[in-house]
């Protein structure tokens, strides 16, 4: 029993290992909404297979080695086998709001992933039926199994890339085969089969098959595009796949929130894409802050306006840019804090040169922490905490976070980031700018709802905010805003071409001057959020902004289900842009699931017959339902409650 015991363990392993590295594989080739289909497939595949056991079980038992080493020897082949497979079918999720056919791909998808978990689901199901004797054993074995594959696919991320990762989980699941082949007495040809599968793994996989396809519409493959783009370098870990990006003929020039008449460059820039997204730049520095001035015409330059060299936090690093920012702007103190240390370290050691040394400034100090952690566990007080804006703008605008927590922009954070501003200090946050405006809009409701549970009776008084062609940036001042303060913001807006959204006591006429709009939005919306009828505008407003908080960190969530109905009737005029797609594959794959259930799992259980008192399947299967649709209610529940005006959401 010690060899079924282990092969128990390593199926065990490699399954959930393999369902880990699946999310993180599909959110580098896609985005990060198929973590909850990747989930539904694993229990689907469990299911599916406890029915096939259930009907064959006089068939099985006898063969009980022999099929649970073929078993191990599918899931081997079925993991690498459909993920390549799983790559080549033509899914664009950014089509799914007007292309049905994306529909049917996704099935096909849906579909395809789901036979490795069938065929790891028989081995695990069979042990338990077929050795009844040491079931609590073997139920130990395969949770320890799944502990340790957790671990193991984590800890090997930071090694291997994904694709590497994948073949080391189709040797787990190969060597377990071997082992239960052992003991069949049926099992040279099984022998023969593991043995070519053992040399296919090591010696016979063309790379090109593995290779990561990363969507079209990513970042990265856009920047691909351009003549003479070269990749120098790419890093992995659970945080995500690393590539940094050269584009010599056609240089980088990335400067969110730049104004329009700076009569200053960005100098040379590499690029760097986390999974293929959310792209971050190291910049050329040679110690000359001269060369850097361009940073001073950024919307994010606002709050060195009015502090004389602040003791500054950023939160979220990156490539270094908004410390190069803080530096320009005079900055005594730099307290940095990047979550990737691989990240970190592209600055650090990798393009040390490159950056000029950044991170070695001794009035730099970098901190590999997660943002909310660090600040709640710092005792320092800052002149300016400052939220980067490390997000892309298509991945922004295209809805593709909106079922991302965030805990960066929630009442509570902003709570946290306030309280650790000395007196007079201030925290910037820069978003994109997107019409209609929405997380703009949500951020400032966010901010209002936290300045008032702090008991600040005129929170108007606190806050300001400007805006470019492309970002804005909302200032929180820990005590309000003077009128040498008002000015100031005023003539940096003025001198930059910046629009004035929002400062206490602002009139109308000074919204919308430079880089024109139909209205003043911004304007009009904090006015609105501000007044004594902020409840019904946000009922009203077409999106949702009602305040994001840790209870509920959707900050990114933004549509309303009662809006579908004309944004639908508006697809073809640009509507679409305006639905967030990650709702609908969400339906799509509950859609999915119940039907794959019934076929695959209800329908084939109906024939077998059991002698159970009255009322006892109903009962059970009731159970089993309200079991299994507990993430799914919670799910649908926040996406239906938030989206509806004055929706509260589960708690």
């Amino acid at each position: 029993m010690r060899l079924l015991f282990l092969a128990t363990l390593l199926i065990s392993a490699a399954a959930i290992g393999y369902e880990i590295l699946l999310m993180r594989m599909l959110s580098i080739v896609q985005w990060h909404h198929f973590a909850y289909m990747i989930i539904s497939l694993a229990l689907l595949g469990y299911g599916v297979s406890g029915t096939f056991i259930a009907l064959s079980k006089r068939w099985l038992q006898p063969r009980f080695e022999l099929v649970f080493g073929s078993s191990a020897l599918l899931f081997s082949v079925t993991m690498v086998a459909c993920f390549v497979l799983g790559q080549r079918v033509p899914f664009n999720a950014l089509e799914i709001v007007w292309n049905p056919r994306q529909f049917w791909n996704l099935a096909a998808i849906y579909l395809i992933y789901f036979v490795p978990f069938f065929f790891a689901a028989c081995c695990i199901g069979l042990a338990f039926t077929c050795r009844r004797a040491y079931i609590s054993r073997i139920y130990f074995f395969d949770l320890f199994g799944a502990g340790i594959g957790a671990m193991l696919i984590i800890g090997a991320l930071f090694f291997l890339a994904p694709q590497d990762a994948l073949i080391m989980l189709a040797m787990l699941a190969l060597i377990a085969s071997a082992l239960m082949g052992i003991r069949s007495t049926a099992g040279k040809p099984l022998i023969a089969m593991q043995v070519v599968c053992l040399l296919v793994l090591l010696f016979g996989l063309p790379q090109d098959w593995l290779g990561l396809r990363i969507s079209e519409y990513k970042a990265l493959n856009q920047a691909m595009q351009v003549v003479g783009s070269r990749t120098l370098s790419v890093s992995s870990s659970p945080l995500g796949v690393l590539s940094v990006v050269e584009s010599p003929r056609i240089p980088f020039r990335y400067a969110p929130g730049l104004s329009i008449n700076t009569s200053f460059e960005p100098p040379e820039q590499l690029a760097v894409f986390t999974d293929g997204d959310g792209m971050s730049v190291i910049t050329r520095f040679d110690g000359d802050l001269d060369a850097l001035a361009y940073l001073g015409d950024v919307t994010a330059a606002l709050p060195y306006a009015l502090l004389d060299a602040p003791q500054v936090l950023i939160l979220g690093a990156g490539g270094g840019a908004d410390v190069l920012l803080a530096l320009v702007n005079g900055a005594a103190r730099i307290d940095a804090v990047e979550l990737n240390p691989q990240m970190t370290n592209l600055v650090t050691n990798t393009y040390a040169d490159f950056a000029g040394h950044l991170y070695d400034d001794e009035r730099i100090t970098v901190h590999t922490r997660e943002a909310r952690g660090f600040v709640g566990r710092s005792k320092d007080q800052y002149d300016l905490i400052q939220v980067a804006l490390l997000d892309s703008f298509a991945a922004s605008g295209s809805g593709v976070q909106a079922l991302n927590e965030s805990y960066l922009y929630t009442v509570e954070a902003i709570q946290d980031y306030l309280q650790h501003t000395a007196p007079g200090g201030m925290l910037a946050i820069t978003r994109w700018l997107k019409l209609p405006p929405r997380d703009n809009l949500k951020l400032v409701a966010t901010v209002l709802q936290a300045l008032r549970q702090m008991g600040v009776a005129e929170p108007g008084r606190q806050m300001a905010m400007i805006r470019s062609w492309n970002t804005s940036t909302l200032l929180v001042r820990n005590g309000e805003f003077s009128g040498d303060d008002v000015a100031a913001i005023r003539e940096f807006a003025r001198s930059h071409s910046f629009d004035t959204a929002y400062y206490p006591s602002m009139p109308a006429s000074a919204a919308n001057r430079f880089n024109l709009l139909d209205q003043p939005f911004l304007f009009d919306g904090i006015t609105a959020l501000l007044g004594n009828d902020a409840n019904d505008f946000v009922d009203r407003y077409k999106f949702h902004i009602a305040p994001a908080t840790d209870n509920k960190p959707y900050f990114f969530h933004f549509f309303k289900w009662s809006a579908l109905p004309e944004v639908m009737a508006l697809r073809k005029r640009g509507g679409a842009g305006l639905i967030e797609w990650g709702y609908l594959i969400l339906i799509a794959t509950i859609v999915q699931a119940v039907v794959a259930g019934v076929f695959l799992i209800l329908l084939p259980l109906s024939r077998i017959k059991r002698s159970w008192p009255p009322g006892t399947g109903t009962r059970m299967g009731g159970y089993f339902f309200l079991l299994g649709s507990r993430l799914l209610g919670y799910r649908m529940g926040k996406a239906v409650r938030e989206g509806q005006p004055g929706g509260k959401g589960p708690r």
